[in-house]
């Protein structure tokens, strides 16, 4: 582990070396090096993973995938035949089509690429936002970029070969979208709305447990008085007609509906089951106590959802943010390091109306203290996996004291991060 730790790093710091000898003359480079440094540091951990593996790829999650797509062609109608897929039909379909008919470890490295394409354009999403929201700094746009593009998280979807990427890089877009209509003050057409429910509905379709954002997104607009008028109608109508198209085989064979049902209703099939990431190296539950916690945990969001749903004086990205911070205390799925990076970054946006822009130097870090201490509990949170690396060269760490500080860092990190935002926007509040 730490040979590989150290050769990724040398290759990283020669390329980073090498790109900024080669281009820093460059305005164009110089210009956008708040997107150059976060987009080498993602290739840095896609490498850093491929040459773990010697370059052979291949991962369950992945597996499972492709086993789906090649499903559609044999029988759609047992496609929840296929263990451990629990997605919607559109995600198979999707890969019948364009991934699974090559042979396996060339379709490996497609979706492999097409994960590290969404990453780096994911950078420039983040960048497009962040510009939207008023950081007009570069370096202060690489703060939050150089978070995102680093850490545990970002080698875990490059190692699983997930489709988060995907599902990220289309709420951003989406944001992205909203906040660049509401700056220029355009009306939402017809065409807005297909793309942008089409997409969020397709995104869904890979992450259905974020079923509670989409309705997030579909009534931000909508007032108490307009939720039965012609307008929010043709919304409902289109998110309908999405989805039905884009899992058609739902229609063609109904009992996929109850495959699908059950597959959600037992998110884990195994005895002892997962709980929620800062507490899932403590506590282990049974599938049968997990499924009761999955509906209580549901309730939970559901009444959060109402409640943002209901303010209408919070921006869209906010509520995104703050079901963000939510679903990582209490979200069915929370426990996955898949969903961590996603998350995180919507809890970034948080932070970001609270940055003081306006000095520099020791005034910078004294005006922002809190907002940094936020930020940098979440780099510890995105940089420390499952067990230290120093477990491997003194293993008898593992039976001490250490332990015990070592399974707190998510509680103890966590609290930063929140004891952070409370402390900025009530300074916020009083100034």
């Amino acid at each position: 582990m730490i040979i590989y730790i150290l050769i990724s790093v040398l290759i990283f710091l020669i390329t980073f070396s090498v790109s900024l000898f080669a281009l820093i003359k460059k305005k164009i480079i110089t210009d956008h090096l708040n997107l150059i440094i976060p987009s080498i540091c993602t290739s840095f951990w896609a490498l850093y993973y491929l040459l773990q593996v010697n370059f052979i790829l291949f991962s369950l999650d992945f597996d499972v995938f492709y086993k789906s797509g090649k499903q559609i062609w044999i029988d759609a109608s047992r496609l929840y035949d296929v263990s451990g897929f629990r997605y919607l039909p559109s995600f198979a379909v999707l890969f019948a089509v364009f991934i699974s008919p090559f042979p396996f470890t060339t379709a490996s490295y497609i979706f492999f690429i097409i994960n590290y394409i969404s990453a780096i354009l994911i950078i420039f999403e983040y960048d497009k936002i962040l510009i939207l929201m008023n950081v007009k700094k570069r370096t202060h746009r690489l703060m939050f970029l150089i978070i995102i593009s680093n850490g545990y998280f970002v080698y875990c979807l490059f190692f699983w070969n997930q489709t988060k990427y995907l599902v990220f890089l289309i709420f951003l877009f989406i944001i992205r979208r909203e906040l660049h209509l509401n700056k220029i003050e355009k009306e939402k057409n017809l065409n807005y709305y297909l793309i942008n429910y089409g997409l969020f509905v397709f995104a869904i379709g890979m992450a259905p447990f974020f079923i509670f954002l989409l309705l997030i997104y579909i009534f931000h607009d909508i007032n108490y008085n307009e939720i039965i008028n012609r307008e929010s109608i043709k919304k409902y109508s289109i998110v309908v007609l999405m989805f039905i198209s884009q899992n058609f085989l739902f229609i063609l064979y109904p009992s996929l509906i109850l495959d699908f049902l059950e597959g959600i209703n037992h998110p884990q099939r195994n005895r002892q089951a997962y709980f929620v990431f800062y507490l899932r190296e403590w506590i282990r539950i049974s599938s049968d106590n997990l499924k009761i916690l999955t509906i209580l945990f549901t309730i939970v969001l559901s009444i959060i959802t109402i409640i943002l749903i209901k303010n209408n004086k919070i921006k869209i990205e906010q509520k995104f943010s703050y079901f963000a911070v939510a679903y990582l205390f209490v979200g069915v799925f929370s426990y996955s390091d898949l969903l961590l990076l996603i998350l995180f970054s919507f809890v970034l946006l948080l932070f970001v109306p609270h940055l003081n822009q306006d000095v520099k130097g020791i005034e910078f870090l004294k005006c922002n203290s809190a907002l940094i201490m936020g930020l940098l509990s979440i780099v510890g949170i995105f940089f420390i996996s499952h067990e230290f690396i120093i477990y491997e060269s003194y293993p008898e760490l593992k039976y001490g004291f250490f332990v015990i500080i070592d399974k707190l860092r998510w509680i103890f990190l966590l609290i930063i991060m929140i004891i952070s935002l409370i402390s900025i926007h009530l300074k916020k509040e009083s100034s």
